[in-house]
């Protein structure tokens, strides 16, 4: 996947940021450098069915940060302060009041963003290449204009408002797999269904098969992409549908079949079920298969949590206890997939195996069957520090062992599993992106964005709708939620680190710099901040 920047601010009609999984990959993006790489994933292959996350896992995880867990603001306090709102895909957030390619940042459809000062006058700023610019908190200048307008009551902001995304939820959308299904620009004839959906006489006869159908083995003799699909209607009468035009809708007529589909809300009509894509398009129901939710989440290293510690990938693990005879034996219970443990960091050998102690008294694990993360002996912002400043955050991640720690300076303070490349580490000579393998080295945030559609760059039908909490830190590659797949801990991604949802975003509110309120990109450039290094190894 190829991976074309964001379009110039000022363009009439923004393409999608995209995902990227061939071409080399640019070197990261220096702070008032040229503008960077839009948000990218690696991942050409159809994403595998997912599979939810064990029970137990997400019943041991502890509770998100509290940092990560604060709600948007309400719609009346939006309002308490003049706003500028967003009217397409992309409102571009200027460093100045002027056109250029070096943006700062950018609002989505349905956001706003507080106006510096609190008023229009206030914020109104002159300048060049529009006739209207306004200065936005905490920094910046938005046009309002075609893309963004101060009037809260614009028809196409009241009418995108019910659609914004959920910025205090790990799914800022809801996420399907598509099986081959049509957008339409607006509620489609019967006439027009049968235009764009060659089958569609016998794939709604199949549908009211399946609906009386008993199990998944039925529904599959019926139709097998049927499987998973959810056919229950609605129970809600059609909305009040918008006429958006190109600054909101992609220009895009099917999602092929293994692409996926973010969704704001279902309704009801023309005798069929329909969602509201994020874009505004309108897509059959019964042509998408709706992901479940991955309820793992890393552990915050508090409360008497800390490294080092084991995790458990790709299958449950037997605990073992030391027998009357001296010789460890399986206890009869296991540690679940995606659970962990604290380590005392004792070990004991059993004839050539080594055991790992546990911190549950008298539990032992096997080396070979555990994920373990210890603490880094040194940080690579040795002799970066200023002891006047707040720590500075870097992350670690390992590719083959699968996993992430988060430290502020040498104290580690998050540890995760996560799913880079499928390809590993790169080979010599060979760009990281043709193998999808994750790229070793130092790097740095250098682009955050609450969600991006990421494209493919071998076949450009092939999409990642609405991708969550993307973090660039090289080129085309990215720290960013997957919502499509639950094998944390194993070589999965086409080229980039993928995280939970629920890790995905308390990742995003930890690290530097921060995404301003109202904000749904940023650019890491100097009058962002600092940016939180990532290290990659082995």
């Amino acid at each position: 996947m190829a991976a074309p920047a964001p379009p110039e601010a000022g363009d009439a009609q923004p393409a999608a940021p995209v995902e990227a999984d061939d071409a080399q990959p640019a070197a990261p993006v220096e702070a008032d450098d040229a503008q960077p790489a839009a948000p990218v994933e690696a991942d050409d292959a159809q994403p595998a069915a997912p599979v939810e996350a064990a029970p137990a896992a997400a019943a041991k995880a502890p509770a998100a940060d509290p940092a990560e867990t604060e709600a948007a603001p309400s719609a009346d306090a939006a309002q308490e302060v003049a706003r500028i709102y967003s009217k397409a895909r992309f409102s571009w957030i200027n460093p100045g009041p002027y056109p250029t390619r070096g943006w700062s940042g950018y609002l989505g459809l349905g956001g706003s963003v507080a106006l510096r000062g609190g008023s229009l006058e206030a914020a109104r700023t002159p300048g060049a290449g529009c006739d209207a610019w306004y200065a936005v908190e905490p920094r910046g200048y938005v046009c309002a204009g075609a893309s963004a307008t101060v009037d809260p009551n614009d028809p196409v902001v009241v009418a995108l408002r019910p659609h914004a995304p959920r910025i205090d939820s790990p799914w800022p959308y809801e996420y399907a797999e598509s099986t081959g299904a049509p957008r339409y620009p607006r509620l489609p004839s019967e006439k027009e269904q049968r235009r764009a959906e060659w089958d569609l006489a016998e794939h709604l006869a199949n549908v009211a098969k399946a609906r009386a159908a008993g199990d998944d083995d039925a529904i599959r003799a019926i139709d097998a992409d049927l499987v998973g699909v959810d056919l229950k209607p609605a129970g809600v009468a059609a909305p009040a549908l918008f006429p958006f035009g190109g600054l909101v809708r992609e220009a895009r007529d099917r999602i092929v079949t293994g692409s996926t589909v973010a969704f704001t809300r279902a309704f009801d009509a023309v005798d069929r079920t329909w969602v509201v894509t994020s874009d505004q398009a309108y897509m059959p129901k019964d042509r998408l298969r709706p992901y479940p939710r991955s309820s793992f989440q890393g552990v915050w290293l508090k409360d008497g949590r800390s490294l080092p510690l084991a995790f458990f990938r790709k299958t449950d693990r037997p605990k073992y206890r030391r027998g009357a005879d001296g010789r460890f034996e399986p206890t009869g219970a296991s540690f679940v997939r995606l659970d962990w443990v604290g380590l005392t960091g004792r070990a004991e050998v059993d004839g050539a195996e080594p055991l790992l102690e546990t911190q549950e008294p008298g539990i032992y694990v096997r080396a070979e069957d555990a994920v373990v993360i210890e603490a880094a002996k040194r940080s690579p912002l040795d002799g970066e520090n200023d002891p006047s400043s707040p720590p500075r955050k870097w992350i670690e991640v390992s590719v083959l062992g699968g996993w992430l720690v988060a430290y502020e300076e040498l104290t580690p303070v998050f540890a995760t599993l996560v799913s880079p490349g499928r390809g590993g580490v790169p080979r010599k000579g060979v760009p990281a992106i043709e193998t999808a393998a994750t790229p070793t080295g130092r790097f740095r945030i250098d682009g955050k964005f609450v969600t991006a559609t990421m494209v493919s760059s071998s076949n450009d039908n092939l999409v990642h709708s609405e991708v969550q909490f993307v973090q660039n830190f090289h080129g085309p590659h990215a720290l960013h939620g997957a919502y499509w797949h639950d094998a944390w801990g194993e070589l999965k991604s086409g080229g980039c680190v993928n995280l939970s949802p629920i890790d995905a975003k308390q990742m995003f509110a930890w690290t530097d710099p921060p995404v301003p309120d109202g904000w749904h990109g940023l650019r890491a450039s100097r009058d962002a901040g600092r940016s939180t290094v990532v290290l990659i190894h082995r």
